[in-house]
């Protein structure tokens, strides 16, 4: 007995071991699943972040350029007609922006790209509160999202303009377009459980998308929420576990701060994107259900195996009962064998074909009822009951297997469809081993069971991957799969209309970087920098950075690309985002910076930043820079007498025959302000700029412009000041600029129409 009992607890102590793997290795499966979902829900905030950054970027340097400009739109006497269409031209060129406004200190549209808002009062909203309150003109105001005039949830970018007095004169704004938004937010969602979304810092919702019951404008920063949890750690993007609300479901989710250093926001946006923990585990928990099933039944099968022996072993000690005990186990072993195969799930089998075609199941277990909804005594003559419930259509496929399986004894094994009374198709899988009689019979011993379920499975498995292929095709950025041999073996749509290789076509990645990047030293370049970028996903958890790269589309074009993505050991996806047009885009915007906006030569600014450059290289070499200031004669009273129109035809006049007579490439003509102009000469000596000065004031004066308003002369006449400095420790460019003013006042003073350098007057 002694002995029987220590079987029994090293029986017990290997159940428990078993267990404690099963259960270990379930634990650390889940552990990987979280860390799993973790990693890809933070790389979808991190491209809704990179994706997001760009177009703020964009954003502020318009709001930048426009505030720098806007005090001189304001004193023009057109200016504002004019800002309109500048506001216009700017909204049609940022797609991720609803609408661009100037408003004045008491929040009234001065300026709009939308005519309908021109004279509204936006004083009472929460930004214009923001604004006044004394915000740097250099931060970015980053507005909570409201209901806009236009209708719908939006939020508000601005910065804000200061008056002579330093006080507050105005604000410039930019509503962000609910419509990219969307778009943003969808594009990184590849499962339907997936929601995204878009928050302002303070926690008041903007936009969300996926079946978190969120709605634009509700609060998220309450007790219990992620978004509090998130808040209290001080982090910019964090991975947290647990309600989005108090007492709801759980929830995996990925938030990341979207507030670049550079913009100097006074509030940063957050993206978020998330899915339920309950769908992320779904396979997780079928699979422990499955194991946990498989567990107890080979506990079962192992304690009746041990019991089995002992008693065998008992029935041996006690030889004189050897033969009633010997029967008693018998039938208890067939009893406890038609238990178990009519408790397994699905049944157990004898199947044998007679060589005159007939055939029967000598053995069928009870499990016959519910897989095949027939009885074992209906089967015992005739396998006909069985024929008639499989699928016509698979039929035949199954005679022939067996057919084949008879002939060559091989293992019979197949899937197939039968139609049950009452519960419709099924899916059923069996296998049997065949064994030839004496008497020319064949016997198979198998096993049948249902697979409806995770057949089910296994479709919806691929509709899955079918729309999961689906939503890859339809991203708006280009993607492809690159195996371990360097084959391409998934090419999006969009990738296809970027570079021109048709998903049919085969594409290596040798190919590639031959045909994609022609230049041999370019593409050494390239080589050096996706090394580079390999190397460091293989380091930080997959990632690959992004970088632009120059590309030759097989269209003959040449497109800027930012290319990236994620390596998957020896695999990598790469992502491709076209951004020709962006830096076409960004090109204008710098274009329109540095350009006056009446007479299309440089304007204040542009000046500014040459002066400065040229300055530091004329003291590097030891070159004179000069510089001429024009004034044209009492403009006032050509304004006053021929209007305002013919005025800024003048104007423009004058600065064509300016920029038109510099002659070399690197001399700079620029409208200083209002009727003043400015000439950058550098490498040019005193006498040399004199001789330009007055060379250009005849010029003006040979346009023959009418002024009867002037006492100079009948026609627009120019005044110069003229100076020249070798740049040095001891002098500055505003000494220079200062120089050049003064001598243009002695000029006006000597009674205009003449050229002053300071030391002599050119009339």
């Amino acid at each position: 007995m002694q002995r029987f009992r220590r079987e029994w607890w090293w029986l017990l102590l290997g159940a428990l071991l078993t267990a404690a793997l099963l259960a270990t290795g379930l634990w650390i499966e889940r552990a990987q699943i979280e860390a799993r979902e973790r990693r890809h829900l933070a790389q979808q905030a991190r491209m809704l972040h990179d994706n997001l950054v760009p177009q703020l970027v964009a954003i502020n340097h318009v709001l930048a350029s426009l505030q720098a400009d806007a005090p001189r739109w304001r004193e023009q006497g057109a200016g504002m007609a004019l800002l309109n269409q500048r506001l216009q031209l700017l909204f049609h060129a940022l797609p991720g922006v609803r609408s661009l406004n100037l408003l004045d200190a008491q929040g009234r549209v001065q300026a709009s790209s939308h005519d309908e808002l021109l004279g509204q009062g936006f004083g009472q909203r929460d930004y214009m509160q923001s604004a006044r309150s004394g915000l740097p003109p250099e931060t970015l105001l980053v507005s909570r999202p409201f209901e806009g005039a236009l209708g719908g949830w939006v939020l508000v970018l601005g910065r804000s303009l200061q008056a002579a007095d330093g006080g507050f004169d105005g604000l410039l704004t930019a509503s962000l377009n609910p419509e990219y938004l969307h778009v943003v937010l969808q594009s990184v969602r590849y499962a339907p459980d997936l929601f995204t979304s878009l928050t302002h810092g303070d926690g008041q919702r903007l936009m969300a998308l996926g079946d978190a019951n969120e709605r634009p404008g509700d609060k998220l920063a309450q007790d219990g929420s992620l978004f509090s949890s998130y808040l209290s750690s001080q982090r910019s993007e964090a991975v947290l576990r647990g309600p989005l609300r108090a007492g709801g479901a759980d929830y995996l989710v990925a938030i990341r701060a979207v507030q670049p250093a550079e913009l100097r926001m006074d509030r940063p946006l957050v993206v978020a994107a998330g899915r339920t923990t309950a769908a992320a585990w779904a396979q997780w928990a079928q699979r422990a259900h499955f194991l946990a099933l498989v567990y107890l039944l080979a506990c079962l099968a192992l304690g009746a195996g041990l019991l089995a022996l002992q008693r065998r072993q008992w029935r041996l000690w006690h030889a004189q009962e050897l033969l009633a005990r010997q029967q008693a186990l018998q039938r208890q072993q067939a009893d406890m064998l038609r238990r178990l195969a009519d408790n397994l799930p699905g049944l157990l089998f004898q199947y044998q074909l007679e060589p005159d075609g007939r055939s029967h199941f000598p053995y069928v277990s009870s499990g016959v009822a519910d897989v095949y909804g027939l009885t074992p005594e209906q089967l015992h003559g005739d396998a006909a009951p069985v024929r008639a419930r499989i699928h016509p259509d698979d039929l035949a496929p199954a005679r022939r297997k067996i057919e084949e399986s008879a002939r060559t004894l091989s293992d019979w094994k197949a899937e197939y469809r039968a139609i049950l009374p009452g519960r419709g198709e099924r899916w059923l899988s069996g296998q049997a081993r065949p064994q030839r009689l004496d008497s020319g019979a064949v016997l198979w011993y198998g096993y049948i069971h249902d697979i409806t379920e995770a057949k089910r499975q296994a479709m919806e498995l691929a509709d899955k991957e079918r729309m999961l292929r689906h939503l890859m095709e339809q991203m708006p950025i280009g993607l492809c799969l690159v195996d371990a041999a360097g084959n391409l073996v998934f090419r999006n749509q969009r990738f296809a209309d970027y570079f021109g290789y048709a998903a049919s076509e085969p594409l290596t990645l040798a190919r590639w970087w031959q045909e994609v990047y022609p230049d041999a030293d370019y593409r050494a370049s390239v080589l050096s920098i996706w090394n580079q970028a390999m190397a460091h996903a293989n380091a930080h958890g997959g990632t690959m950075p992004s970088h632009e790269y120059r590309v030759l589309t097989r269209y003959g074009t040449q497109r800027i690309m930012a290319i990236g993505g994620i390596a998957m050991g020896a695999d990598f996806m790469a992502s491709f985002i076209d951004l020709t047009e962006q830096k076409a885009h960004n090109e204008l915007l710098q274009r329109l910076a540095f350009v006056d906006g009446v007479t299309g030569i440089a304007n204040r600014r542009r000046f500014d930043e040459a002066l400065l450059l040229e300055w530091r290289a004329c003291q590097r070499k030891g070159a004179p820079l000069a510089l001429l200031m024009f004034d044209i004669d009492h403009f006032k009273a050509y304004n006053d007498l021929y209007g305002h129109q013919r005025g800024d035809a003048c104007i423009r006049a004058v600065a064509g025959v300016l920029s038109a007579g510099l002659g070399r490439a690197h001399d700079l003509a620029a409208r200083y302000g209002g009727e003043e102009f400015v000439c950058l000469l550098p490498d040019c000596a005193l006498p040399d700029a004199l001789a330009k000065a007055q060379e250009l004031c005849q010029a003006v004066h040979a346009l023959g412009l009418a002024h009867q308003g002037s006492p100079a002369a009948p026609v627009v006449t120019l005044s110069a000041g003229v100076a020249c400095m070798v740049p040095d420790e001891h002098n500055s460019p505003e000494m220079l600029l200062a120089r050049a003013d003064a001598n243009l006042y002695r000029a006006k003073f000597a009674g205009r129409d003449r050229v002053d350098s300071g030391f002599a007057s050119l009339s």
